[in-house]
Parts: C-alpha cells; structure tokens; sequence
C-alpha cells in the first residue's frame, strides 16, 4: 500500500516537472513572438518613413517636441520621521527628475530645484533651435497676446453672432499640396533643371512694417527672403535654400502672404517635391491665372493705389486718413465671392471680395501711406476670417473694415481694443502680434 502511495506521489512530481517545462516552452516562445513583432513592427517603420517623406517629417518633428518638451515637475513630499527630532518641518519640495534612472530607488538622480530654475528650464526647452518660435520684436514681450486658455466646454460652444455679420468671414488659408519623387533618375533631373532664382540675399524686412518675418528663426527667415524674391521675380518654382519639414516651410510661406498684400498674384496653393530621400527637391508656388498678364496687372493696381494714398495723403492727421480709407473701401467694395477674393487686387482693382480682400486692401493702402498695419487671420462669426492690428502713435488697434461695411457704414470695429473687438479671436501666427490693449 505504501509503495503504491509513493508511485502516486512520484507520477504526480514527474507530471509537475512536465507542466512546468511546457510553461517555459511557452514564455520562451512568447517572447520570441515579441521580438519578431517589434522586428517586423520597425520594418514596417522604416518603410512608410522611406515612401512617405511627409510621414517621415511628422516622425521627427514628434520626436523633436518630446525631447524639448520641459521636464515635468515632480512633488516630493518630506515627512518628519517619528521618535526623531531635529530633521526638519514636514512639507513639500520642487524636484526634477534627470537621468534614465530617474524612476529606481538608489541613484535614481532626482534634484532639488526652485520653481524659478524649473520656469528656466521650460523657457528654454521651448525656444528649442528645432522648432520655430516667435520672437516678436516690434513690442516688448509682455505685449505678447497669448492664446485664450478657455475651457473645452467653453471652446466647444458656437459664438451667437449678430446677423449682420454673419456670411462675412471667409478667409482661406494655405493649401500646400506635397509631390512625391519615387524615381531616383526623375529626381535628379529635377535637381539639375531646378536653381534656387533669387536668394533675396541682402534683403531686409523692418519689423515695424514686417512683423511675421520678425517672429521667424534665422534658417526660416532665409527661405522667406528667398519667396519674396522668387514672387516678386514672377519666379514660381525654386529649389529652397533650407531643408525644414512641410509645417515649417508653410509657416514661412504664409509669413510673406501675411507681410506682403502687394503680391497680390499670389495663389493660395503651393507645391512641394520631395525625392526618395525625403529632401525637398523643388518648391513651386501658384500665381492667379484670371490676371492673365501680370505685368500690367501690376501697372494698373498700383495706379489704382495711388489714386486712394493720393487722395488720403492731403489730409492733416494719421486718424483722417485712416478714416479715408476705411470709408472708401466700404463705399467701394461689395461683399462677393470670386476667382480673386483672397487678394487686395479684388479689394484695390475690382469691386467685389470678401473679408481677405478687404483686409489686405486696407493694409496695403495704409502702408503707403506710412503707418504700420498688419493682417490679422483668426476666427470670426464661428469661420476663418481677417481683419486689420493698426499702429498709431506706438498705440495697437482692431480694425475690421468688412464688418463695418453696412449701410450705412458703421465704426464698431474701427480702432478698437481686444476687449471691444467682439467675436474675433486670433489664430496662427496672428496671436503673436501686438496686444490692443489701450
């Protein structure tokens, strides 16, 4: 009977044996299965990167803004052991984790750090070389406008616009459209054909009246230049003098869309070439092809300029003629969309276009006549709109020459602060200029 109870006994360890070998079998072949999945996984990577130069730049500019991204601020709270005396109150310290071993329990490199070393820290993590930021330097940097911090609800929720100015904001942003180069041969053919035009080498922008090329890092205000001159050149399509990530690059061309309502030409698309290597190989704007010949385009807008800056310049003070202008152009103009309507042509030459036209023509006119004005683009009436920031007398104001064109014309939007200018919030690159504030 014994020795029938130890043979039970000795079959069921031998069966325990067994089960825990096939387990091994089992996480050893799991594992396998992980490494291959994370093999085939990268692979995968590696691949959309080399046939999606587009793809491949969204890599890198994620994994750009997670290493600049300011360290996070950990709370470590110190008690007062107890039975022990002379150790110090109970309270909590600011500390920065640094170092892969930040997160172990010996040598794990956490310091000890004030709030205002930790402020630094952030300040400079965010004015990484990698990105661009704005440097505004046409103010000082508590005139800034910073970007309303409102809740989600809040955000979520439709602004109850007034009907007399709904149906007028009808802005239309860039529209880059990216061309991929899979053929190595037709890429270089493209790269010998193609020549950078005019650099704009030794151009520059005053940051009075250029205010986008002024909130733009130096490697992107060389390819701004570069635009400028090819546009202005009637040259079209240029190999860029900078390599930057598709965002960057239309962050630069709308930077002189913004800055230059003279160029008026100026489609709201633009292509970019890519060759297998993800380089940008070419760089081709659009220009308006209703203009037909640009050339006496430009002769006649410019004569039709001259006839407004002409007439306003007689009068004594900045205000009259601002009021000149603002009024001429709501007599003028009616709101219609067509072919044209997102160029100061429409608003200086035709007699239709939307709220683009109004803006632009507004800056344009008053730039000639001396005084710095800047397109605004943001929200308006629920759409993308744009309006007018005028300076007088170092003073920032709102102007909305769209909106106060009613019958009869009305000022509720002439040369008012950012607490007055309702239903307007700013966007993009708009939300660095100065803050109307007086």
């Amino acid at each position: 009977m014994a020795k029938k109870k130890d043979k039970e006994v000795t079959e069921e360890v031998k069966e325990k044996k067994k089960k825990k070998k096939v387990k091994k079998v089992d996480i050893a072949q799991n594992f396998l299965y992980c490494i291959l999945g994370l093999m085939l996984g990268l692979f995968a990577l590696m691949g959309m990167c080399i046939a999606s130069p587009e793809f491949s730049n969204m890599i890198v500019d994620l994994a750009t803004s997670v290493k600049n991204a300011p360290e996070p601020e950990i709370i470590v709270k110190v008690e007062e052991p107890e039975g022990e005396e002379g150790e110090g109150e109970e309270g909590e310290k600011l500390a920065s984790a640094e170092g892969e071993g930040a997160d172990s329990e010996e040598g794990s490199g956490v310091t000890v750090e004030t709030a205002e070393e930790n402020e630094v820290k952030s300040t400079e993590a965010a004015a990484s070389p990698q990105e661009i930021k704005p440097i505004v330097t046409i103010t000082d940097p508590s005139q800034v406008v910073i970007a309303d911090e409102t809740s989600s609800e809040e955000a979520s929720e439709p602004i109850v616009v007034p009907t007399e100015f709904t149906g007028k904001s009808d802005y239309v942003d860039l529209e880059p459209d990216i061309v991929d180069i899979d053929s190595k041969e037709q890429a270089e053919q493209i790269t010998r054909q193609t020549g950078y035009g005019n650099t704009g080498d030794g151009l520059s922008f005053d940051a009075a009246f250029y205010p986008y090329y002024n909130m733009l890092d130096e490697k992107s205000k060389a390819l701004y230049r570069q635009v400028y001159a090819n546009a202005m050149d009637l040259n079209a399509a240029f190999k860029p003098v900078e390599q930057m990530g598709m965002l960057d690059i239309e962050n630069v061309i709308s930077s002189v869309a913004y800055d230059h309502p003279e160029l008026f030409w100026l489609d709201t698309t633009f292509y970019t070439e890519y060759d297998f290597s993800g380089t940008a190989i070419k760089l081709e704007l659009t220009f308006y092809e209703r203009l037909g010949d640009i050339q006496s385009a430009r002769l006649e807008f410019d004569a039709a300029a001259e006839v407004v800056v002409s007439a306003a310049a007689t009068l004594p003070t900045t205000i009259e003629k601002e009021a000149f202008v603002h009024n001429y152009l709501a007599d003028k103009l009616t709101y219609k969309h067509n072919s044209l309507d997102q160029s100061a042509y429409s608003g200086i030459v035709d007699n239709y276009t939307v709220c683009a036209g109004y803006a632009k023509s507004f800056q344009y006119l008053m730039q000639r006549l001396g005084v710095p004005t800047y397109l605004c683009v943001g929200r308006g009436a629920n759409e993308l709109h744009a309006w007018n920031v005028i300076n007088l007398d170092g003073a920032y104001y709102n102007v909305d020459c769209t909106w106060d064109d009613q019958d009869p014309v009305i000022y509720d939007f002439f040369n008012v602060n950012d607490d007055d200018n309702y239903y307007h919030t700013r966007m993009f690159q708009s939300v660095n200029l100065p803050h109307c504030i007086n």
